[in-house]
């Protein structure tokens, strides 16, 4: 009986060790794959560009096949999103967005991710990450979006306002307000506009025409506005011209803008990125002025 507990013991003890082998492998390769909480997005997208490398040279060699397991958990995230596992599918995407990230079907884990993260950001049903807050009185607009660090177009999407409550707020309505802390990266090379919340990847957009000067390395800069683009004059969120116009996105690097991308190719509309229109109708639902931006060149 003695020795038979001693060996149970020994065999635990094992297991205990394995576990914890296990689990500094893990935090070892979430570590090399992407670098600190602090500093993720980046070392991220490093990691990628030095991924794409090597892959694309063992595509040159024809190395690559339909079951490397970027591909095999691409294959089973499209099987749990048609049997509405949406829990499991997400984790599978997240995956590859991780740790496959030049995979032949990355760019499209990353469409699907992406739409589903903006998908629940813009539900007002979809209460993580938002606040329901009663008007008082001496309440405005300005002071909302001020306090709960969001903008008029996210709180006007998020609380259903119609057209005639823009203009004035009731005592006791009700509103839905979140918190806009988005990360924006954009790299030159690969033509893509990233968003990030935290070290969380949120959403891709691709980038249509590039009109940048580049610097080298990283630069940091901010959202420094949000305005209306409407018969070749600029207008502030306010403006009764906003709702209609086509959005543009100031950076704190005056010379720089994000919008959308003119119908005539040739129109030189000055620096900045330009992005697909339905895109660009998008981010000021997610951005505010502040927001940081990182170009990579």
């Amino acid at each position: 009986m003695i020795q038979r507990m001693r060996i149970l013991l020994l065999v635990k003890a094992v297991a205990a060790l394995l576990v914890l082998g296990a689990m500094g492998g893990t935090a070892y390769l979430m570590q090399e794959y992407t670098g600190t909480i602090k500093d993720m997005p980046a070392a991220m997208m490093e990691r990628q560009e030095e991924i794409e490398i090597t892959l694309k040279k063992k595509a040159d060699q024809g190395v690559l096949a339909d079951n490397e397991p970027g591909e095999k958990a691409y294959q089973r995230a499209k099987e749990l999103l048609a049997m509405e596992s949406m829990v499991e599918a997400e984790e599978k995407l997240k995956y590859i967005v991780s740790f496959y990230p030049s995979a032949k079907s990355a760019a499209e884990a990353r469409r699907i991710l992406g739409e589903i993260n903006v998908d629940r950001l813009l539900d007002p049903e979809w209460p993580e990450g938002k606040k329901v807050i009663m008007v008082k009185s001496g309440d405005n607009y300005t002071g909302i979006i001020r306090k709960h660090e969001t903008t008029f177009d996210s709180l006007i999407h998020l609380s259903g306002l119609t057209k005639t409550e823009h203009n004035r707020l009731r005592i006791g309505q009700k509103l839905i307000v979140m918190p806009l802390d988005l990360r924006m990266v954009i790299n030159i090379r690969r033509k893509t506009l990233t968003l990030w919340r935290g070290g969380d990847f949120v959403k891709e957009y691709q980038i249509r025409r590039i009109s940048y000067k580049a610097k080298g390395g990283v630069s940091q800069l901010k959202i420094g506005s949000i305005r209306g683009w409407y018969r070749n004059a600029l207008y502030p969120i306010h403006s009764p011209h906003y709702r209609a116009a086509s959005k543009v996105i100031m950076l704190s690097d005056k010379s720089l803008s994000i919008r959308a991308m003119p119908e005539n190719n040739r129109d030189d509309l000055g620096y900045g990125f330009y992005l697909d229109p339905i895109d660009v109708e998008e981010l000021p639902l997610l951005l505010r002025s502040g927001n940081v931006v990182e170009i990579r060149s």
